[in-house]
């Protein structure tokens, strides 16, 4: 199941879905390109105003998507567009079942392979996570 995200804006909740009908939405008012080049422009902000206006009509009301010009009228209500990229992205990683760290319950050093460590998250041997919180 796909799951929303949500956003209080005044007394309203905005429910955020990329359900498989908002996808499709968003790819035919893009030119078809695929969804994955255009969720890639929203989390970087190369798609502009145009791209999230589009993104939100496709995906609020839970997935089942709104008309253009309410989408813009949120994003006035929100104090535009930079307001909504929190929504957008929560949005996404729920889709896509991207958990972040919180989400999982433990902080950036929380790996369950060691391997997978980066450079800055990396522990001192033998010593876990307790030299990351030290």
């Amino acid at each position: 199941m796909i799951r929303s995200a949500t956003m209080k804006l005044g007394k309203k909740t905005l429910k955020l879905k990329f359900s498989t009908r908002a996808l499709i939405r968003i790819e035919a008012e893009n030119g078809g390109q695929p969804f994955d080049t255009l969720l890639d422009q929203l989390i970087t902000g190369t798609g502009g105003v145009t791209l999230m206006a589009s993104a939100l009509a496709a995906g609020l009301n839970d997935g089942k998507g709104i008309d253009q010009d309410q989408a813009l009228d949120l994003i006035d209500q929100a104090g535009g567009v930079r307001k909504m990229l929190p929504l957008v992205g929560d949005a996404i990683g729920a889709a896509f079942n991207v958990k972040s760290a919180a989400d999982e319950g433990g902080g950036a050093d929380d790996l369950s392979d060691p391997s997978e460590a980066g450079e800055a998250g990396e522990a001192a041997p033998g010593k876990g996570n307790a030299a990351a919180e030290a």
